[in-house]
């Protein structure tokens, strides 16, 4: 199955992303490692220029991944339908389950402390400050998804409910 976790950055993704894919036996896939290594590598000038190519990889990777049997779980933003677009075909390419979560931090407060408080864990990643956050914008999601607030309670039991496990 094809796990697909967003949100804007800072309400936690990576951190459920890496416990729900230790927890299924799954790859895990961060659109930000990705991206990091392509400015690491000098294949782009800087993080501006990234544009989609770490969308791109994830994809690729998520492709061989689901050839193989292995179920993915994909951390990203997904800030525009076309960057969701092609999970969701890539999914339907494998005849597999895609599972969409959203997550969400409904305490301004916590969300600005993680935002505010968290460093780079990996070479050529700049995180976004608070306001690059609260200025970022992200489309609708039209897919069907699951909404879970990681201010609330326990969000990777609330992924794995939702995933039925």
């Amino acid at each position: 199955m094809l796990i697909v976790i967003g949100g804007v950055p800072g309400v936690g993704k990576t951190t459920v992303a890496r416990a729900v894919a230790g927890r299924l036996g799954a790859a895990h896939l961060r659109i930000d490692a990705f991206e990091a290594a392509l400015v690491v590598q000098g294949l782009v000038p800087s993080p501006a220029g990234v544009g989609t190519h770490g969308y791109d990889l994830a994809r690729a990777a998520a492709d061989t991944c689901l050839a193989a049997g292995t179920d993915v779980v994909v951390d990203a933003v997904f800030p525009v339908a076309a960057s969701r677009r092609a999970f969701r075909e890539l999914a339907a390419r494998h005849d597999t389950p895609a599972h969409w979560l959203r997550l969400i931090c409904t305490d301004p407060a916590e969300h600005r402390r993680r935002v505010e408080q968290r460093a780079a864990d990996l070479p050529g990643h700049l995180a976004p400050d608070w306001p690059a956050v609260t200025r970022r914008d992200v489309d609708q999601w039209h897919e069907r998804h699951t909404v879970v607030d990681t201010a609330k309670g326990d969000p990777v039991a609330a992924v794995l409910t939702a995933l039925g496990r």
